[in-house]
This record gives C-alpha cells, sequence and structure tokens, in this order.
C-alpha cells in the first residue's frame, strides 16, 4: 500500500508527503532539512518521526516541547492507520491510503467496508457503536481549494454569525448534505443551534456524542421495516464532528444525506473534521482579539487618566490652547523646559490628537543610552553589525513607523547621531547598523530637552541645522514654581490616585500642607511634587497630609510670635528633624547643612529620638 502525509491546516496548507517503505524513517519538525518541515514556532526543530516496521507506519515524539496529539490523544508512539489525524503545533496532518479511490460518494457502487457499525434504530431502543470507514483519503486534496477559500475568510470575518456563514458554506460544497448544523455549547452546558442547511431538525443525537466523545463519528441509520424487525436495510447515514476549543470541545457539526444520495464515505469525515478544528480556532482566535480590545480600551482609559494634563493656571491654558492647535498638523515639535515639568505628557497629548493617533507613540530617552547604543536603538542593527549583535534588532525610528517617536533629552545626542537624525527628519530613507536594505518611514518627530540647545549650538557641541529643523514648533513648559494653583490641584490628584492604588493613607490636604505646597520651590518639578506625595500616602497616619509627611517645610510667617517656649535642647531637636525632612533624610546632606560630624548626628537622633522617616 502506498501512504501519504497531507496537511489540511496550517502555514503548509496542501503539502503532500509521500511515503516510502524503502526509506523507513521519515522526519518532522522546523529545522529546513527535515522531511516534512512546519514553518510554526510551536513545532520543534526535531518535533517527530515515522518510522516503517512489520508493514505499519509508528508515529514517534522525538521529545518536542509541545507534544504530538493523534484523534485529539497525546501520543508519544503509536501505530498509524488511514484517517488518523495528526496535529502537531498549529498543524492538522491526515495520514492516507492512497492505494483505493472510491471517488464521489454519491456514485459509489461499492459499499465501504465498516470496522465498526453504528446503527440508529427507532423509539427509545438505539444501539449506538462507532463507525470508522476505510477508503481514499485523496478527496482531501481535490478540496484543498475549498479549504483555503475558507481559511482565508474565516480570517476577515470579525463576528461569530459570518464565521458561521463561511463554515457551513464550505462544509456544503465539501461534504454535499442533505442537511448540516452547527451547535455550540451554552454557559448552562447545553448545546444550542447557531447556524443550519436544509432542513436539519432540532435533534441533535449526533453531534451530542461528538461533544461527549470528542471524537468525529460517521453512522448508518437504518429505517425500520412494517414488521418492525428487519433493520437491515439502511436509509441514509449522519456525521458528527467536534469543534475543538482551548481547554474543551466547544461544539458540534451535525450532517445528514437520505439513501438516495449516497452513503457518507471517510473523505466527507476527514473535510467536516478539517472544518470543525478551523472554525474552532476562528472563534478561539476571534475571542481572543475581543478580549483584546477589551483590554486595550481598558489600559486607554487608564493611561489617560495617568497622562491627563491637570492645571487651570493661565499659563496651563495657555499649553492646552497650544496642544489643540499643534496637534493636528505634522509639524515637528520641540517641546522645552525644567526637568520634571512634564514633557513627555504634552507630547503624548500631541500625539493623541494627531493623524498618527492610530500608530505607536515610541518614546526614546537620548540620555540613557551611550553614543554607539543609541544608533543601534534608534535605527537597528543586523546580525554581525558589532561584538555581540546575535540577532538582528529593528529600531526605534522603524517601529514608530505611521506613528510618532518622542526624543527625550536631545540635547545628549552625540554628533554623528545628530546627522543621521537630520537625514531622516528630511524624509531621507535609512539603513540598519551593518545593513544594505533602505528602510523609509513615516511619523512625527517631537523632541524635548531641559537644556539651552541655543548655547549648545554656540558652543559647536548640537548641530545648528537640526536645531533649526526640530524647532519648527517650539513649546516652553513653565516650572511648577511659577504655577501654584497648578501644584495644589496636581497634589489632590496624586493624592487620590496613590490613596486609591494603596489602600490606605490620607485622604485630604491640611490647609498647612497646602500652603507648604504654594511656597515650596519644587526644584524637581511635578516628579518630585508626586514623589512628596506618595511618600505622604505611605507614611500618613491621619486623614489630613502634613507638611512633613512629604518630607516638606511648614511655612513659618515672618514676624509672627512664636506658638511656644521651648528648651535649647527641644529647639535643637526640632532643628535637626525639620533639617532631616528637608533633604528627604539624607544623613550626609543633613550633616551638611548642620556643620556637624555623622557619629554626632547619629548620636543627637538616638539622643532626642528623633524618629527617621527615611
Amino acid at each position: 500500500m502506498r501512504y501519504s502525509l497531507v496537511v489540511v491546516s496550517g502555514a503548509s496548507l496542501g503539502t503532500i508527503l509521500r511515503l516510502d517503505a524503502a526509506v523507513p524513517a521519515v522526519t518532522i519538525g522546523r529545522q529546513s532539512m527535515r522531511d516534512l518541515r512546519l514553518n510554526d514556532d510551536r513545532v520543534s526543530r526535531l518535533h517527530a518521526r515515522l518510522v516503517y516496521r512489520a508493514n505499519h507506519w509508528f508515529l514517534e515524539d522525538c521529545g518536542s516541547l509541545n507534544g504530538v496529539f493523534v484523534n485529539s490523544q497525546s501520543v508519544q508512539k503509536t501505530m498509524l492507520e488511514p484517517g488518523d489525524l495528526i496535529r502537531i503545533g498549529n498543524n492538522l496532518l491526515l495520514f492516507t491510503n492512497e492505494d483505493h479511490d472510491p471517488g464521489d460518494a454519491g456514485a459509489s457502487a461499492e459499499k465501504p467496508r465498516p470496522t465498526a457499525l453504528m446503527k440508529l434504530k427507532n423509539s427509545a431502543q438505539r444501539e449506538l457503536a462507532e463507525h470508522s470507514l476505510s477508503g481514499s483519503l485523496t478527496r482531501v486534496t481535490r478540496d484543498s481549494a475549498v479549504l483555503c477559500r475558507m481559511a482565508n475568510l474565516l480570517q476577515q470575518h470579525p463576528n461569530t454569525e459570518s464565521l458561521l456563514h463561511v463554515a457551513l458554506d464550505s462544509l456544503v460544497q465539501g461534504v454535499t448534505p442533505d442537511s448540516a448544523s452547527v451547535w455550540l455549547v451554552g454557559a448552562d452546558g447545553r448545546l444550542r443551534c447557531v447556524g443550519r442547511f436544509g432542513d436539519a431538525d432540532d435533534e441533535h443525537l449526533l453531534a451530542s456524542l461528538a461533544v461527549e466523545k470528542n471524537k468525529a463519528l460517521v453512522v448508518e441509520q437504518p429505517e425500520p421495516s412494517s414488521g418492525a424487525s428487519d433493520t437491515s436495510s439502511p436509509m441514509g447515514s449522519g456525521i458528527g464532528v467536534p469543534i475543538p476549543g482551548a481547554s474543551s470541545c466547544r461544539g458540534a457539526i451535525e450532517c445528514h444525506r437520505t439513501l438516495d444520495r449516497g452513503l457518507f464515505q471517510r473523505a466527507h469525515l476527514d473535510f467536516a473534521v478539517v472544518v470543525g478544528y478551523q472554525l474552532g480556532a476562528a472563534l478561539e482566535n476571534l475571542e481572543h482579539r475581543e478580549r483584546l480590545e477589551q483590554a486595550n480600551v481598558q489600559l486607554r482609559r487608564q493611561l489617560a487618566s495617568q497622562t491627563k494634563l491637570v492645571g487651570s493656571s493661565p499659563a496651563m491654558k495657555m499649553i492646552q490652547e497650544s496642544i489643540a492647535r499643534i496637534g493636528p498638523t505634522p509639524s515637528t515639535v520641540l517641546i522645552l523646559g525644567e526637568s520634571g515639568t512634564g514633557k513627555e505628557l504634552v507630547a503624548r497629548a500631541i500625539h493623541e490628537i494627531s493623524r498618527y493617533s492610530a500608530g505607536p507613540y515610541v518614546p526614546v530617552n537620548c540620555a540613557a543610552f551611550s553614543e554607539s547604543l543609541l544608533e543601534s536603538e534608534l535605527f537597528g542593527h543586523e546580525i554581525g553589525a558589532f561584538t555581540g549583535a546575535d540577532r538582528r534588532h529593528i529600531g526605534q525610528l522603524e517601529r514608530a513607523h505611521r506613528g510618532t517617536i518622542f526624543l527625550d533629552e536631545i540635547g545628549e545626542m552625540s554628533s554623528s547621531c545628530q546627522a543621521k537624525v537630520l537625514r531622516v527628519l528630511e524624509g531621507h530613507p535609512f539603513q540598519r547598523l551593518g545593513g544594505q536594505e533602505s528602510i523609509q518611514v513615516d511619523l512625527r518627530v517631537i523632541a524635548a530637552t531641559h537644556r539651552d540647545l541655543t548655547e549648545l549650538v554656540r558652543q559647536g557641541r548640537f548641530r545648528e541645522d537640526l536645531y533649526y529643523r526640530l524647532r519648527v514648533i517650539d513649546l516652553l513648559i513653565p516650572p511648577l514654581r511659577e504655577r501654584e494653583e497648578d501644584a495644589i490641584e496636581l497634589a489632590s490628584s496624586f493624592l487620590e490616585h496613590f490613596q486609591r492604588h494603596v489602600g490606605r493613607g490620607p485622604r485630604r490636604l491640611s490647609t498647612e500642607a497646602i500652603e507648604a505646597i504654594r511656597q515650596h520651590p519644587w526644584a524637581g518639578n511635578v516628579r518630585e511634587l508626586k514623589n512628596a506625595i506618595e511618600r505622604a500616602v505611605v507614611l500618613g497616619q491621619s486623614e489630613e497630609v502634613a507638611p512633613h509627611d512629604m518630607g516638606i517645610a511648614p511655612v513659618t510667617r515672618e514676624g509672627s510670635p512664636s506658638p511656644e517656649l521651648m528648651t535649647l535642647r527641644e529647639a535643637e531637636s526640632r532643628h535637626i528633624q525639620y533639617v532631616l525632612g528637608r533633604v528627604a533624610g539624607n544623613k550626609a546632606e543633613a550633616c551638611r547643612v548642620l556643620g556637624i560630624g555623622r557619629g554626632t548626628l547619629y548620636k543627637k537622633i538616638q539622643q532626642y529620638g528623633i524618629t527617621e522617616t527615611n
């Protein structure tokens, strides 16, 4: 007998490997040297092999990571029979016998030889037995066009109803039943019909059996004679095929045909099995995509709440108005401002209302990379471009195609890298390091820096042509100390955020804390304020945030009388505690401010019982 392996699902759909007993070992895997190569990440380099012994082909798992399945059962070694369905990774293979071709089922003159006959009798007494037909599977190869078309259409339809329509249409073309129906398992565990063809009734015996046994069935249905004793003449046949899911059977396909149309052949069963397998995979992909879309919406909402520009000061309103005008344009933007003022939030806000908002937003901190690494990070590199480059790296400029790239701290970029970035801004293609392929990208560039670029240009440390190319539109973000009202709004927003995430801590700002926030210089701007509020939520023990909870000094009004008289010892203790709070617990800095040694400071902390807040 001549046998073959036919790939009926997966990247190698339609591939046929003809087996030869003279070659007793056939390998299957991802490597190109394998007899049957399956280009699939879930397939091991050497996944399995077929061995011919004692007039039979045996399938063996070669220690693969994801296993080998025959007729949905995990196997280590098994003897194959014609019609066995093999799953390796995401690929479905059929083991076929090519010696006999019965042709079309409707014209078949020879009754297929059953290994086990399944008969259905009327009334409550029904004798059920699994029916496995021998014969050729070459019809599957002739139906490859239908299966390929179905696979393509299943990927194009975005909802369950259209997926079912495609599957039923393909089933009718390949199996030619009188009636067909698709049943899915509901939340209550019961089968519900979700698609019909022909005069399919509400009974689903074969579908129930296929789900219960999780295997495909072909049955012959006898017609009872007038004497109710002779059931030898069949009136037709039926097919029940499970629809697999990730963890359990999702449902089943049921098909019926009358005797005058001919009995179902093995080829019809195998075709229905492939339809069920592909429909199950498509339904899984659809549900997975819907879950990802829901998660994406939730993440976008969460990100929007975290990156919302907070503030109602005149300066902040002017920034928001500028963003509204700048965003819809494709112009390059240069954002200036001190460290921690929120330049990246402004950049993201511009991206979200631009025509590139559907594309990626890719931030790159130019100060975090050395000269050579920054070029690799931006432009990518090929294998062997430099020592340690053992794989291709796609650069951030390429990843930001049809989106926005945010070049933070661009003043730290080297001169050679500046020249390459300038060519990209001028619309020229670029190459990965060590590569020859020209890469053209369509993106928006937003740059930011806390450095004085005009001074860097005067010193020759920043290219003048790049400076003017970046400064198509410049936007200056004022420091927080010039926006007192914004500082209060930001502090309240941060307090609510951290209190919700930590689950405890102060619920509001005290009057003293509000006044201290107004008067504090905030050298680190919004970043420093955010860290101070987080500290207050973690360390605060009352319902209100006090200045010392944030690690900043309370406001002392000049000319106001001292609230109480105190000893020199108590004054020294309070002053040491005040200095420690101002320097955020940095004892080396506290020693420098107090003008004492570290040993003396530790001694006084212990002597006065000062509680360390850091």
